[in-house]
């Protein structure tokens, strides 16, 4: 179900945002926060902060906030320019006032996915931007927040050679980071995984409440099909006991061994464990946290 949004704009940037952002559905547009709290997305063209009445308007806008939760700060370039000092000065002191790092949009199209995330409410699910910085993925969300992980931490980029690596694309919606060259696929769970630790904690939790879950049907699938514990070549049979009893997550290459001593792809093999999970759901959230394990 989509919601309308709100847009708070400096009035001397108004005209400027309209045209940039274009026709957007169910939005609107205001100069004043309402009394009853208003809009928490300010939207401005940094070159709004090179003018005393510009940032006077924006400064105006955010002292509306003060003591209340922070709002979102999103600039772009209206033109190809930076701010002059005096603009670099104010942008210091909207970090202050927002409570957060203003976010500096590298093109309309990413202010246009921040607008439109809110109309479904999948701001914190959707990418707005992302660009490589010395070795390092930095990714904005639509909130918008900043990410940061080094490539060698994920290990679908780790060996990736650095023309290919460069070569990425984000799809329309924020939703995917794609690098067509390598088939290879991340969406902003995974960079969130790596970029936080609360979010890593809560994700290792979840897989600890999977694997534990499907252990059991590890165990009789294994024994349906006549083989012992040490029977699956490449792990020991420690291992498959850990495995078993939910002790351990299966990894990828792990789940390729297993399913290669059943005679089976992995694919077929994550069915056969859905099914003995006794629970319809499992055949997803099984792949899921395979698909997931590919990209760690």
């Amino acid at each position: 179900m989509s919601a309308a949004v709100q847009i708070l704009v400096p009035q001397p940037a108004l005209p400027t945002v309209k045209k940039a952002l274009g026709s957007l559905p169910s939005t609107t547009f205001h100069t004043r926060p309402s009394s009853q709290g208003g809009p928490r997305l300010v939207v401005s063209s940094l070159d709004t902060l090179d003018t005393p009445k510009g940032r006077t308007a924006l400064e105006d806008l955010l002292l509306a906030f003060t003591g209340k939760a922070g709002v979102a700060v999103v600039l772009f370039e209206a033109a190809p320019s930076a701010p002059g000092l005096a603009g670099l000065g104010a942008l210091a002191r909207l970090s202050g006032q927002a409570r957060q790092e203003p976010y500096i949009a590298p093109s309309r199209d990413a202010v246009r996915r921040i607008v439109l995330s809110r109309r479904s409410g999948a701001e914190k699910e959707l990418i707005a931007s992302a660009s490589m910085e010395d070795g390092k993925l930095v990714v904005w969300s639509c909130e918008p927040r900043r990410f940061e992980v080094a490539v060698s931490e994920i290990a679908a980029l780790a060996k990736m050679p650095a023309d290919v690596l460069a070569k990425f694309e984000l799809s329309a919606s924020g939703s995917r980071l794609r690098w067509p060259d390598a088939d290879v696929d991340i969406n902003l769970d995974t960079i969130r995984e790596h970029a936080d630790p609360e979010v890593r904690r809560e994700h290792q939790a979840r897989a600890r409440q999977e694997a534990a879950r499907y252990a059991g049907a590890i165990r009789r699938l294994r024994e349906e099909r006549g083989l012992t514990q040490s029977d699956i070549d490449g792990l020991t049979s420690r291992q498959v006991r850990r495995l078993e009893e939910g002790d351990t997550i299966p990894q990828i290459e792990t789940l390729r061994r297993l399913a290669a001593a059943h005679g089976m792809t992995v694919d077929d093999y994550l069915k056969e464990l859905a099914t003995r999970s006794g629970k319809s759901s499992r055949r997803s959230a099984t792949r899921k946290s395979a698909r997931r394990a590919l990209v760690r």
